[in-house]
């Protein structure tokens, strides 16, 4: 049994860790939470019907648990700065002709601008974004974040039409050097 317990953590901890950390944004808290998570999902793998891929069922225990620490928490979360990024890893594939050195700026400085938008968003509001990445890069249906969020499906949409305007509002300064072509 300790032997499953360790593969379990080997396999899928980062991972698990990762998606701690994302709601969370305090990496303390987020290890914490990913304790929990793991003795839940230790002592309710007997659940698991196998109708759906085991990652996605270990992925929404994490997220679940990480949600309700981060409910409970009263503490003010700490700023995305002391947080590694998620997202450096990645590499944008190239387009098929390369763009002008004034276009490159304008667009470095627009994805500067977004992502400074952004984790504004996550550290003031970090459940409403936390709701918006799970439909928007999760892909996840209302009935799935209805689940994870303990509301109905109608009180789910409200609530993530809720979320949308708090994002537009962190987001609006984006908004509008991408309109207005600024640098």
């Amino acid at each position: 049994m300790r032997l499953a317990f360790r593969q379990l953590v080997q396999d899928y901890g980062r991972a698990l860790l990762r998606e701690c950390s994302v709601c969370l944004r305090d990496p303390e808290s987020a290890r914490d939470a990913l304790q929990n998570a793991l003795l839940k999902i230790w002592k309710s793998c007997a659940s698991y019907r196998g109708d759906s891929e085991l990652f996605p069922w270990l992925k929404r225990v994490a997220r679940t648990v990480a949600i309700d620490e981060l409910r409970a928490s009263a503490v003010r979360l700490p700023s995305s700065a002391s947080l590694p990024a998620v997202d450096e890893e990645l590499d944008p594939a190239l387009p098929d002709e390369l763009p002008g050195p004034e276009a490159l700026t304008a667009s470095r400085l627009a994805l500067e601008r977004y992502r400074e938008c952004e984790a504004r968003f996550r550290e003031v509001e970090p459940e409403a974004a936390a709701v918006i990445r799970w439909i928007a890069e999760d892909e996840l249906s209302i009935e799935d974040v209805a689940r994870l969020l303990n509301r109905t499906p109608q009180a789910t949409r409200q609530y993530l039409y809720q979320c949308r305007r708090k994002a537009r509002q962190y987001l609006a300064p984006w908004y509008a050097q991408v309109a207005g072509g600024e640098g």
